[in-house]
């Protein structure tokens, strides 16, 4: 990926506050924020019922029963969607079976509920718009079933099909059990800078709720525009700091995609895009007191990314 620097705007771009404008190579997503489950689920049978209780997580391999079990114990139900309903040799399903992996979800301080179906059973509810990231194959997605305001929507979606960017690895599976509350977008954002092989550390201290509505806001006005920048940061840092009361700093980061591309697509190769900056790296690679991500579509298929920090 070639880097050059201008002075000027450009098209695909990342933009950091106090920091020069560089033109780097993106990638895009195809997406709305929170989107929810809306076909219909396989129907239920007595026999498929029964919950195998593994280190403490009850797995079910019927989705409608599993997210009736679910939605009662206010958890969040992973669905592991395989090649072959119970073959013992999945990968996805193996990295759930895994001691050490269940055990990361059990400390969450979330309840959890797992549920692994086959694409036979599964074509349907893959084919339906909500879960479009998962490019209509395999994967694992995330329903929210906590009671809380994203009860009921998809928060998560990991893509076994290779894609320009993505690709999935069953160590993904892990990082669900630690992401915190959030929508689809803001999700996979945040998942994308986990994974990215330095080990990025923005991502580890609190994630504000007042900064990732700050990060939605600005990346909803960008798309709104179809520009990318950052505009009013100085009236809106001033506002973020006092929001937080009036101690430390604010910093942002920004980025765009190429258009017509997938959510986690967009999300890897913005951080890889924040990468080759310096300011931006280093913000995102830093340790931060609080954080906030998020990512919206622009009417031109390019997706704004925003980044929020506080130390």
């Amino acid at each position: 990926m070639n880097i050059t620097f201008f002075a000027s705007t450009q098209l695909l771009r990342l933009i950091t506050a106090n920091t020069i404008t560089a033109t780097l190579g993106g990638a895009a997503m195809l997406f709305a924020a929170g989107m929810l489950i809306t076909s219909p689920s396989p129907a239920a049978t007595p026999d498929r019922r029964a919950a195998l209780e593994t280190a403490g997580i009850p797995r079910i391999d019927d989705y409608a029963a599993a997210g009736e079990a679910a939605r009662s114990s206010q958890a969040m139900l992973l669905v592991s969607v395989e090649p072959t309903g119970g073959d013992p040799t999945d990968m996805a399903g193996q990295r759930l079976e895994q001691a050490a992996v269940q055990e990361r979800f059990l400390r969450s301080g979330t309840p959890w509920v797992f549920c692994r179906i086959g694409m036979p059973e599964a074509g349907a509810l893959v084919a339906d718009p909500s879960l479009v990231e998962m490019r209509r194959g395999p994967g694992v997605f995330v329903v929210d079933h906590t009671g809380g305001p994203l009860t009921g929507l998809v928060v998560s979606i990991l893509p076994r099909t290779s894609g320009k960017y993505y690709r999935f690895s069953p160590s993904h599976i892990d990082q669900l059990a630690s992401l915190p509350s959030g929508t689809l977008t803001q999700r996979s954002l945040i998942l994308a800078v986990r994974i990215h092989p330095e080990n990025p550390q923005s991502t580890f201290g609190f994630c504000n709720p007042m900064l990732c509505q700050e990060a939605a806001a600005h990346s909803a006005h960008q798309a709104r525009i179809r520009t990318q920048g950052h505009h009013n940061w100085g009236q809106r840092s001033q506002r973020i700091v006092g929001n937080a009361g009036g101690a430390g700093s604010a910093s942002e980061v920004c980025a765009e995609s190429w258009e017509n591309q997938d959510l986690l697509d967009s999300c890897v190769d913005c951080v890889a895009s924040w990468r080759q900056s310096s300011g931006h790296w280093n913000a995102v690679r830093s340790p931060q007191s609080a954080y906030g991500y998020d990512i919206r579509r622009g009417s031109n298929g390019i997706w704004y990314a925003t980044g929020i920090f506080l130390r």
